[in-house]
């Protein structure tokens, strides 16, 4: 089920800020439904009119790269994939 609410997390966030074409969505690439995920993020925001990034991150590090990589492409807003991995990150 929460794979399903991805399009409407994404479809909230563009109301909540609508100045956003831009947004970014970090995912962890070693769940199995990561494809699922970027399909269905894709099509809503094709439905919305915004311009999705996919910034993939499964370790620490790659978390430093795909936020150097938010501020560079300048994305409006960030959608977090619900995830265990970036659950036990949160600080």
């Amino acid at each position: 089920m929460i794979v399903d609410l991805i399009p409407k997390r994404l479809e909230l966030i563009s109301e909540l800020v609508p100045q956003a074409r831009e947004i970014a969505l970090l995912i962890n690439p070693n769940q199995p439904t990561t494809e699922r995920v970027m399909h269905d993020a894709q099509a809503a925001a094709r439905a919305k009119g915004v311009q999705l990034h996919i910034l993939k991150a499964g370790s620490d590090s790659e978390i430093d790269a795909a936020f150097a990589a938010l501020v560079q492409r300048r994305a409006g807003a960030l959608l977090i994939a619900t995830d265990p991995f970036f659950d036990s990150r949160i600080n």
